[in-house]
C-alpha cells in the first residue's frame, strides 16, 4: 500500500472511530459516560482534519508536512497517561449492568488496537522522518486511549463505577 493509499484508509478509519464515539454518547447512560465518549470522538475529530491535510500535502508535493505544519490544522492531544486516572473512591458514576457502556467499550479496546498497530506499522514503513514522528505519535495517542478504556472497562466490571479525568470537561477543539 503506497502513502496516499495508507492515508486515505487512516482517515477513513477515523471517520468512523468519530461517528462511533458520538453515536456511543448518545447512548451513554451518564455523564461521565457521555463525556468521555464526546471527548473521545472530538479527538478523532482532530485526526481527521491533520490526515486530511497531510494526505494534501504528500499527494501535492510528496512530502509529510512537519510537526509545526501539522499542528497548525489540529493539534495531536498528548497521550492519555495512567497517572491522570482517578482513585477507584473517586468513581461517582454507577452503571446499570444492563447499560450499553460495557459493549460499547470492548467495541472501542478493539478498534483501538487496531489503531495502534496500524499508525505504528505505518510510521515503520514511512522513510520521510515528518511522517514518521506524526504517524508515532499518532500510535502513542491511540495507545493511550486504548489504556483509557481498558481501565475504564476493569473498573465498571469490578465496581459497577465509571470514573472521569479532567480532560473530559475540556471543550472540545
Amino acid at each position: 500500500m503506497d502513502q496516499l493509499d495508507a492515508l486515505s484508509l487512516a482517515v477513513q478509519r477515523e471517520k468512523e472511530a468519530r461517528r462511533f464515539y458520538g453515536d456511543a454518547a448518545k447512548k451513554a447512560t451518564n455523564e461521565a459516560s457521555k463525556n468521555m465518549f464526546s471527548w473521545l470522538a472530538s479527538e478523532e475529530e482532530g485526526h481527521i482534519k491533520i490526515l486530511e491535510k497531510q494526505f494534501d500535502r504528500v499527494k501535492g508535493e510528496g512530502k509529510w508536512l512537519t510537526e509545526e505544519g501539522w499542528c497548525s490544522y489540529g493539534d495531536i492531544s498528548h497521550p492519555i497517561e495512567c497517572t491522570e486516572f482517578p482513585s477507584l473512591s473517586e468513581a461517582k458514576y454507577s452503571i446499570d449492568e444492563n447499560a450499553p457502556e460495557l459493549e460499547i467499550l470492548k467495541k472501542a479496546i478493539e478498534d483501538e488496537k487496531e489503531a495502534v498497530t496500524y499508525y505504528a506499522d505505518l510510521a515503520k514503513n514511512t522513510t520521510d522522518p515528518n511522517g514518521k514522528e506524526m504517524l508515532q505519535k499518532l500510535s502513542k495517542v491511540e495507545q493511550g486511549h486504548l489504556d483509557l478504556l481498558e481501565e475504564e472497562h476493569d473498573w465498571i466490571s469490578k465496581s459497577k463505577a465509571m470514573f472521569t479525568i479532567h480532560r473530559f470537561s475540556l471543550p472540545a477543539r
